[in-house]
């Protein structure tokens, strides 16, 4: 797929593209599960919507130097009327933006709700933006990857403590509901309990909310943690990551019967 945006035509607008016509759409998600691509992984199989999967690190040759996930959506040529017509309509950056793409296109305006959108808009940029950018990702790019970009201790801390910070705001927003947005599980969900996740996993979980409120968000993320399309999710990220291992067990093992 080309790097270029300009080459593609801008989306059309929802209930307009091919599938309106009776052509197909063939959707194809480029990224490992291990990445934030998980959050389209398990999107995709809640609205149980079929996909391709191409299994690519960021800036590899898999993923054309760009980084993951992207979604290229491409009409099916034996639906298409016109030999002409184009392979790739477009390409969808941005995990939160191609999650909502498809709960527009695919779902039942449950996963990504009309009402209260201001509500869900204020909700994953305030994930995306503050928990992901300017904590998680300030985390793994001056920490996990400070050989790469720098280790700045002192960025972590702060980055931790503005995590700790949003993530009680959005605590109080969960209150005593269901979910993030009341008595429906949306995408909404999908993006903060991926963060949670991982900010478990680089022991972020410690001061998530007061101990008042703790129970009620373990229960929301056992609820949520609980769903098949997560635990599918879950079990695809785990077989990548054992056959890349066995992968690289091979490719050392080769390399070594070579001295």
């Amino acid at each position: 797929f080309p790097r270029v945006v300009s080459s593609f035509r801008l989306p059309l607008p929802v209930g307009l593209g091919p599938t309106a016509q009776g052509g197909h759409m063939t959707l194809t998600l480029i990224g490992r599960t291990s990445y934030r691509t998980f959050r389209n992984v398990w999107m995709l199989e809640e609205l149980g919507v079929e996909y391709e999967q191409v299994l690519a690190h960021p800036r590899s040759k898999l993923a054309k130097g760009e980084k993951i996930p992207l979604l290229l959506i491409d009409e099916d040529k034996k639906e298409s009327s016109s030999k002409s017509a184009p392979v790739h309509q477009f390409v969808m950056r941005e995990s939160a933006a191609i999650n909502t793409y498809l709960g527009d296109k695919y779902g039942d305006k449950i996963l990504v709700p009309p009402t209260p959108r201001p509500l869900y808009e204020q909700t994953i940029h305030m994930i995306c933006n503050e928990l992901d950018s300017q904590g998680l990702w300030i985390h793994r790019k001056h920490d996990a990857l400070g050989q790469i970009f720098g280790r700045i201790p002192e960025a972590v801390s702060e980055a931790k403590k503005n995590f700790e910070r949003t993530n009680r705001i959005l605590v109080t927003q969960l209150g005593i509901q269901q979910y993030i947005l009341g008595e429906n599980f949306t995408a909404a969900d999908i993006l903060w309990v991926h963060s949670l996740d991982w900010a478990q996993s680089i022991g972020w979980d410690k001061a998530w909310a007061d101990e008042n409120s703790m129970g009620h968000l373990n229960q929301y993320l056992h609820r949520c943690r609980s769903r098949p399309a997560y635990m599918k999710t879950c079990n695809k990220r785990t077989a990548e990551e054992k056959a890349n291992q066995i992968k690289k067990q091979t490719a050392k093992v080769n390399a070594d019967s070579k001295l």
